[in-house]
Formats: structure tokens, C-alpha cells, sequence
């Protein structure tokens, strides 16, 4: 019953939205930030019933670390619910960089681009490099971003690889990185088969901040594994915690 009456209020949210969207657009033609705020505004508090709905509760950490500037969130990626945590929780109610092939969806890839959130083709080399100058632009235009760099959801303890040049945004925009771990936000879909949301609760750390040319050398040029590091190591101590 929690599953269907998630997907419900998914498929009606969007359908009764769509002359609210097509309101944001013409807003956007004139004045882009309040397009976002409008969009962020509303899908939010969408969010938050959605988290309700499903019985999630959130414990959060390393609340503090969040600067009050602009900022790109750089966090592991267990479910289709870390967006909606991250989303909630941050207090910037950023965009996200989302893989290409949800364009696919067209009335949730409209919202998607109402919050600022961008599409990446992973098999083309323009689309990544397209990416990282339009994500540092909006972060320098006061819009947080959030990128999810194994690529993929990953359910397991062992994270896949991060890919190095996902922090270039943050290193193009001159912004702080935040490393953000999630935890057993998996259990609450991902970890059966099929679409079966169960309630539960869920961890959500958000680290120290950090600038890129501040690292050593050997650690800028792999700033991925760096990060990486961080959140396997944060991800296993609040696991044995």
C-alpha cells in the first residue's frame, strides 16, 4: 500500500504541475533564479511528503559543516531516495547532475530542470565537459550542486571507483566541496526486488568542507579517491557506530 500510494501522488503531482512548469519556463525566460526558487520551493516540500509517505526517518550529521555559500555536494549513491534526503536536508535545495537518459521521462525531466539539475551523456565526451561549465555556472549564480560519482546506485559496502573528473565543476567554479555519506537509504527500496518501499531510518553526514587547490598536488590530481576516502571511512565508522 506505501508503494502505491508513493507512485500515486508521484504520477498526479506531475500531471495536475504541468501548467505550473510551463509557468516556471516563461518565469526562467526573464529571470532564471526565480524560476529555480519557485521550483525548489515546490518540489521540497513535494519531497517532504514523499519521505513521510514512505516512513523515512533522517538523523543528520555534520550539519555545521555546510558553509552558507554556494557549494558542490560530492556524496555516495545507494538509492533513488539519496536524492530526496540530500534535497531536504542540505538546507540549499540544490540541483543534481543526473544521467542523460531520464529525458526520457519528459514530465519528471521537466521538474528536474525546474531545481536546476543537469544531464549528462556519459558516452560522450562534449556532454561531460558542457556539464561542468554549466554546473559552475550555476554555482557561482548561488545554485548548489550535488553529483553522485560512482555513476551508478550502488547498494553494496564496497563503493564503485569515483570518477576523477567529477569534481572539476567544483575546481572550475572555485567552490568548497562537501563530502556527503548516505547510509541505509537502500533498505528503504533498492535492497528487494521490484518497487517495495518499506519504512525505515536512514543516516545522512555531511563532512568538512574543502577547497580543491588546497589540497597537496598528488591529491588534486586525484581528488575522486580522495573524496571517496573520506566517505568509506565515515561510512564505516557510523556503521560500527
Amino acid at each position: 500500500m506505501r508503494s502505491f500510494l508513493v507512485l500515486f501522488y508521484l504520477f498526479v503531482y506531475l500531471i495536475i504541475m504541468m501548467p505550473v512548469h510551463g509557468i516556471l519556463v516563461l518565469i526562467g525566460k526573464v529571470n532564471p533564479k526565480l524560476r529555480y526558487k519557485l521550483g525548489n520551493f515546490l518540489v521540497y516540500w513535494s519531497f517532504r511528503w514523499e519521505l513521510f509517505q514512505s516512513g523515512v526517518k533522517i538523523e543528520v550529521k555534520g550539519k555545521e559543516n555546510i558553509p552558507k555559500e554556494p557549494v558542490l555536494f560530492v556524496s555516495n549513491h545507494r538509492s533513488y531516495f539519496d536524492i530526496l534526503v540530500l534535497h531536504t536536508t542540505s538546507g540549499k535545495r540544490p540541483g543534481f547532475v543526473a544521467k542523460a537518459e531520464m529525458l526520457k521521462f519528459p514530465l519528471l525531466a521537466w521538474w528536474m530542470k525546474d531545481i536546476a539539475c543537469l544531464f549528462l551523456d556519459r558516452n560522450d565526451l562534449r556532454s561531460g565537459m558542457q556539464m561542468i561549465k554549466d554546473g559552475a555556472g550555476q554555482i557561482r549564480q548561488g545554485i548548489s550542486m550535488v553529483i553522485f560519482p560512482e555513476g551508478t546506485r550502488n547498494g553494496k559496502d564496497t563503493m564503485l571507483p569515483f570518477k576523477e573528473g567529477s569534481l572539476k565543476m567544483a575546481e572550475k567554479a572555485e567552490c568548497l566541496v562537501v563530502p556527503v555519506t548516505v547510509i541505509d537509504t537502500d533498505k528503504l527500496l533498492e535492497v528487494r526486488p521490484g518497487f517495495d518501499i518499506r519504512k525505515g531510518k536512514v543516516k545522512v553526514i555531511y563532512g568538512e568542507p574543502f577547497y580543491i587547490k588546497d589540497l597537496p598536488k598528488e591529491q588534486r590530481k586525484k581528488a575522486g579517491s580522495y573524496v571517496q576516502s573520506i566517505i568509506e571511512e565515515t561510512f564505516k565508522r557510523e556503521q560500527d557506530a
